[in-house]
């Protein structure tokens, strides 16, 4: 099955460390699914990642404007006023396109899936009819340290409590 055919997914994960990488390992997984992952990033996060990204890769990556002048400050505030006044309207553009491109065999726009600091592609997903689903990158993590405990406990590094050891 040719990418224009396979249902896309716009996955969209909050523009800081820890959120991309878990986003880019689900697209991954849905590509060995026969989706077509599309991960969108502003532009400054894109230009960051795509000398990584594989030649051939079964991933579309996109970077939408943020607004934000070149040189200024991508601070947690300036990317908040981005996220809710300018990347929606890029993201909305970007779904336009999509459709037009559907209407010449490529692949309909299955889901949106978010990560959930980035709720501003929530509503961008319902405005236009699309279904969203939730994502939390922190699950992950936080089942590894789950995971971890009882290893915790055999070094000594917390008592079987829950206590930290290392604080005596």
């Amino acid at each position: 099955m040719t990418n224009q055919k396979r249902p896309k997914i716009i996955l969209v994960p909050y523009p800081a460390q820890g959120h991309v990488t878990p986003i880019v390992n689900l697209a991954s997984l849905l590509a060995r699914q026969s989706f077509q992952p599309v991960v969108v990033t502003p532009e400054f996060i894109h230009r960051s990642i795509s000398h990584q990204i594989g030649r051939g890769t079964e991933i579309s990556f996109i970077g939408i404007p943020d607004g934000i002048q070149e040189g200024s400050p991508r601070d947690f505030f300036a990317m908040e006023r981005a996220m809710e006044n300018i990347l929606p309207k890029y993201l909305e553009k970007l779904v336009e396109k999509s459709r037009k491109d559907e209407e010449d065999g490529g692949g309909v726009i299955a889901y949106f899936i978010v990560d959930l600091l980035a709720s501003w592609a929530i509503k961008v997903g319902w405005q236009c009819g699309i279904p969203v689903a939730g994502f939390w990158p922190a699950m992950v993590e936080t089942y590894h340290l789950i995971a971890a405990i009882p290893d915790m406990i055999r070094t000594g590094f917390i008592s079987d409590t829950g206590e930290f050891l290392y604080l005596r």
